[in-house]
């Protein structure tokens, strides 16, 4: 635990991440950067330059990430379930702010791949676009966890595939909820789950 920053910097340093031309800069306002659980090491070593606040959630797992990733990031401690509106509340307030926040929309305990429709709420609350992150890494470790992580080794390529960013309507129908759940879905490779 205490060398996990130490590691973490190291491993960051040498790793070799692709910035496609997806006109992410070009965007207006704030972003949600979107992606599955079990790709946020890629994910997180993408948005860096971006620097948003990371959903984390408030378990031993999420401590241990929080305490990896130190300084680089902010944090809002929070996840879906029991404290799942305190976490969207907070998120609301750093986008309404103009700052970009990233999550994984099938965190923090899955079922792996199912999109759950908060990152829409908050788009539509907030007017922010999300951006859904795809990060291939190779070569890299799959943990034999809930979501299968895919953990890069030292000097790893990261290929980010971006997909169509996502803006949603503040009077959103559950109907369009449900279809950007199933588009966010397909492009990640998960399931789509209903509200």
């Amino acid at each position: 635990m205490i060398m996990a920053p130490i590691a973490w910097r190291i491993l960051n340093s040498t790793l070799n991440v692709s910035y496609p031309q997806s006109k992410i800069t070009e965007l207006e306002g704030p972003l949600i950067f979107a992606c599955l659980h079990r790709d946020i090491i890629g994910a997180i070593a993408y948005v860096q330059p971006f620097k948003p606040h990371l959903l984390v959630s408030e378990s031993d797992d999420g401590l241990i990430l929080v305490r990896t990733l130190g300084s680089a990031f902010n944090f809002v401690r929070g996840a879906t379930g029991e404290n799942g509106g305190r976490a969207l509340v907070k998120l609301r307030k750093v986008l309404n702010q103009g700052k970009h926040i990233g999550l994984a929309v099938d965190g923090p305990k899955g079922p792996f791949g199912t999109v759950h429709p908060g990152v829409f709420q908050l788009a539509s609350l907030t007017g922010a676009t999300v951006v859904p992150l795809l990060p291939i890494i190779r070569p890299r470790l799959v943990l034999n966890t809930w979501d299968q992580t895919h953990v890069p080794y030292f000097f790893s390529k990261i290929e980010m595939k971006v997909g169509p960013f996502l803006k949603v309507a503040n009077n959103v129908s559950k109907e369009d909820v449900l279809m950007f759940q199933r588009d966010l879905s397909d492009f990640l490779g998960g399931q789509s789950e209903d509200c």
